[in-house]
């Protein structure tokens, strides 16, 4: 069983997934995306898990009304403390402007993929958590969340106390 598959059974989607033209955006963002965020996206579409962590689509309009997938925007990029991560070998591997963001907490933690490869599908997620650092999960986006949600991770990944464990979660579209 998929990743997606077993989010499916702990949280419910709330309506139709988006419909996204991936040939449109990835020429737009000069990439492909994974396939289980394609799927996600076609299943859930966009917006937030217990009102607590959101998840983006990418848009080819830069006038869209919500948050969207996208790069860290160049004012961030400047900050010293966006380049802290808490493993020494990754800080050497990957920097911010690396980090593609498909998501983020009420907490303002940050979630991302870092996009060094040339492959999407081993695009490791990458959390950075308010006023801490970057840290590198090597699974997929579906994987992190459904992970999230068991409470299999070695200690909760983000600043989220509810999510964390609950075992079961609200989409809700939007």
């Amino acid at each position: 069983m998929t990743a997606l598959e077993r989010l499916r059974h702990l949280m419910q989607p709330s309506s139709m997934g988006t419909f996204i033209d991936w040939d449109d955006i990835a020429v737009a963002y000069g990439t492909r995306f994974p396939s289980d965020y394609r799927n996600f996206l076609s299943v859930y579409g966009s917006g937030q898990i217990d009102g607590m962590l959101a998840v983006f689509a990418p848009s080819v309009d830069p006038y869209a009304p919500s948050r969207h997938t996208s790069r860290l925007p160049a004012d961030v990029l400047d900050l010293p403390e966006v380049n802290e991560w808490n493993d020494p070998l990754h800080a050497e591997l990957y920097g911010p402007a690396d980090i593609m963001v498909w998501g983020e907490t009420v907490e303002a933690d940050v979630l991302g993929w870092i996009t060094s490869s040339h492959e999407p599908g081993t695009w490791p997620v990458a959390v950075y958590t308010h006023g801490g650092e970057w840290t590198v999960y090597d699974c997929t986006m579906t994987e992190f969340l459904l992970q999230l949600l068991t409470g299999e991770f070695d200690g909760n990944p983000t600043g989220l106390t509810r999510l964390y464990g609950e075992g079961s979660a609200e989409f809700t579209t939007g």
